[in-house]
């Protein structure tokens, strides 16, 4: 199951410098050592990069390996943009085994889950919620429930900013993120790099939530424009303030899309539904070995 692209850039990401890239696409990734792209270290990425080029010269990914299963079609797409054999990729999404209850509450708390790092889009997320109190909102507050390696930075860019009703809640369990998302009105997933399929959007979903979420990577596909939630364009803070205002003075637009983001979670990203997925493909592939035989 491609989680990542760890098959073909150093950093599993295609992101340098809080941009896309695609340079060691189709291509030997020397420039993933020359940049450094794993831990900003040529050391780090040098192993990855090595491993990397000789599989893909040795043909281990096209030939040695029945099936791939991606997560979204956009996973699909760009892993063979990379070179995997299309008839042997699959899409099966992620699923939540125990999903929580959803809910009718509509709190006064916008709310981000993941890693504090540079990829998941925080500054520009910060940016947007500074444009949002100062329009009107300023009893809103917004929940960063998550830690990473850019906790500090974000602490000294609130206080210097003056960036009110910010709350960093650290890491939390399941239990406890899930009821920080209950209670409020809906969350945003800014990330500026391709995700693959990130399991905190259909948690969202699972809890009657609608997400605002970057154009990028599978984001587009997962949340369906103005029916599960709104887009933006990815590292634009006024574009993603425009839409977390809507959602703000528009309740009952807001309070539908998270109905249909639970219907849409039931449809698609149930255990049951994920393992008719999955036993489809796993028929398929014993199907092409008896075919071989």
């Amino acid at each position: 199951t491609c989680h990542n692209f760890r098959f073909f850039c150093a950093n599993g990401l295609f992101m340098r410098n809080g941009r896309v890239c695609e340079d060691c696409i189709g291509r030997l990734p020397l420039g993933g050592v020359a940049h450094g792209c794993y831990r900003d270290s040529r050391i780090y990425t040098l192993p990855l990069a090595a491993a990397e080029g000789f599989h893909r010269i040795r043909g281990t990914w096209s030939k040695k390996i029945d099936t791939y299963i991606a997560l979204t079609t956009f996973g699909k797409r760009k892993v063979v943009e990379c070179g995997l054999p299309s008839g042997k990729v699959f899409i099966k999404p992620n699923f939540l085994f125990r999903p929580p209850e959803p809910s009718s509450l509509f709190g006064d708390s916008i709310v981000f889950i993941g890693r504090l790092s540079r990829e998941k889009g925080i500054e520009t997320l910060l940016d947007a919620f500074a444009m949002v109190q100062r329009a009107a909102h300023k009893n809103i507050t917004l929940r960063l429930v998550g830690d990473g390696p850019l906790r500090q930075e974000i602490e000294r860019k609130i206080a210097n900013e003056r960036i009110r009703n910010v709350e960093l809640t650290g890491r939390k369990g399941f239990s406890e993120s899930m009821a920080i998302l209950r209670e409020a009105r809906f969350m945003v997933m800014p990330t500026l790099c391709y995700e693959m399929f990130p399991l905190t959007t259909i948690e969202a979903f699972a809890c009657g939530k609608a997400v605002i979420g970057s154009r990028r990577g599978a984001m587009e596909e997962i949340i369906e424009e103005g029916k599960t939630g709104l887009l933006f364009s990815p590292s634009d803070p006024r574009d993603l303030a425009s839409k977390i205002g809507v959602m703000l003075e528009d309740e009952a637009f807001a309070t539908e899309m998270g109905g249909n983001a639970r219907a849409e979670f039931e449809a698609k990203y149930t255990a049951e539904r994920n393992f008719e997925i999955l036993m489809d493909i796993y028929r398929n592939v014993l199907n092409g070995r008896n075919m071989g035989k």
